[in-house]
């Protein structure tokens, strides 16, 4: 069960984040960003209903052939996964604020300040949550050990 729960979140994640995101690229490019809370606020209701229905559906669906894993591997593999995930997030705000630092250096102006800065720089901060859950997911996967 815990294999497909992290396929489920895997799928989903890739699947509603990507959308919000590509939404949140073409509303910088057009210049309009005023309905992008209520995007945000759709993505991750929609996220955790998805999670939810979907893992519930196969939790019932295979309950009967439901088996019990070997939890020193599979908990080795999450632990191993959450870390490289958590040092991930770690390097990515790192950089973030490297590239914040040096544009002050320079003497380039993000803009953080005016409303179109703080959407951008919201949505930087969750794009480096959600690209660091999905590495988790994705790697507490492909160590877990094959049956």
């Amino acid at each position: 069960m815990r294999k497909i729960h992290l396929w489920i979140s895997l799928v989903v994640g890739l699947l509603v984040w990507g959308a919000y995101f590509v939404h949140f690229v073409q509303g910088v490019r057009s210049g309009d960003l005023s309905d992008l809370v209520w995007w945000f606020v759709a993505a991750l209701v929609v996220a955790a209903l998805a999670e939810a229905a979907a893992t519930g559906l196969i939790a019932r669906l295979f309950r009967r052939r439901a088996r019990v894993l070997d939890e020193g591997p599979t908990l080795s593999a999450a632990l191993k996964a959450g870390h490289v995930a958590l040092m991930l997030l770690v390097g990515l705000i790192l950089l973030t604020a490297l590239i914040l630092a040096l544009s002050s250096v320079f003497g380039w102006s993000l803009d953080l300040a005016a409303p179109r800065g703080q959407v951008i720089a919201a949505n930087l901060l969750l794009a480096l949550v959600v690209v660091a859950e999905l590495v988790r997911a994705a790697l507490t996967l492909a160590l877990m050990p094959r049956r």
